[in-house]
């Protein structure tokens, strides 16, 4: 999307600046836009874009209802131009025994992020587990142009205390996008698609996604494809745990 904003708007040694270690010249699409408070932001990443495969989980001939883990799969392998349903993807867990199997409708179909990992790499999508110690780990890999699929807090997520149990990760969704402040470049959300809801492009704030995510374990699953949208691979980049390390060197900051 051709927006007029410059690739490049903060530099990491502001003074008295945030915790932003860059904002890489990329071709991945960014426009202005407004949070639900109202407040202006820079929108980082297809949103909207990626919205169009989201869906509510449970679309599939084998009746599985958990299957939050292989539809957040099912809208990477699209966006990245392979076409498939939901019912492909639990059909090819099922197959390959990398899904949970049980009596229990709504727990079949659930996954680990490694299995996870596994089926985007079985199916086209190079991707691998990744532990982040901070958000700016995980924007600068969406910024990169690489898809990302954390496990969070269900609780956290929705707001609902039924699904917190112990504050553990139990849900996973998909991040599409950064939100960061036009002015200073901190950051001020993510974008996620939520089968677990059917809530596409939704936002959710830095303080929610830090509690339901990152302390809760900080994992996601990552692309070692970049993307800057659907179907429009651009290569592949250096490989993720590889170029997690360098963004860890590149935040952590000296006592």
């Amino acid at each position: 999307m051709e927006t007029g904003i410059p690739a490049r708007l903060w530099e990491a040694d502001t003074p008295g600046g945030p915790e932003v270690a860059f904002v890489r010249d990329s071709d991945v699409p960014r426009h202005l836009d407004t949070l639900p408070d109202g407040s202006e932001t820079l929108v980082i990443g297809d949103v909207e874009g990626a919205a169009e495969s989201g869906h509510r989980q449970g679309q599939n001939d084998y009746g599985f209802l958990g299957t939050c883990g292989l539809c957040a799969c099912e809208g990477v392998l699209r966006w990245f131009g392979v076409e498939v349903t939901e019912h492909d993807v639990v059909d090819h867990a099922v197959r390959n025994g990398l899904c949970h199997v049980s009596d229990v409708a709504a727990e079949c179909g659930g996954t680990t992020m490694e299995q996870q990992a596994r089926i985007l790499s079985d199916l086209g999508v190079p991707a691998a587990v990744v532990e982040y110690r901070s958000l700016e780990e995980l924007a600068m890999m969406l910024e990169e142009g690489r898809a990302a699929i954390i496990a969070a807090n269900a609780g956290v997520l929705w707001n609902d205390a039924d699904y917190w149990d112990y504050g553990q990760a139990n849900h996973a969704v998909r991040v599409t996008g950064v939100a960061r402040a036009p002015a200073t470049g901190g950051i001020q959300g993510f974008y996620i698609n939520d089968s677990g809801t059917g809530q596409d492009a939704r936002f959710v704030s830095a303080a929610d996604l830090t509690g339901g995510w990152l302390e809760a374990g900080g994992l996601a699953v990552v692309t070692d494809l970049v993307c800057t949208g659907r179907g429009d691979t651009i290569g592949t980049a250096t490989d993720v745990a590889e170029t997690a390390e360098q963004h860890q060197r590149a935040t952590r900051t000296t006592p």
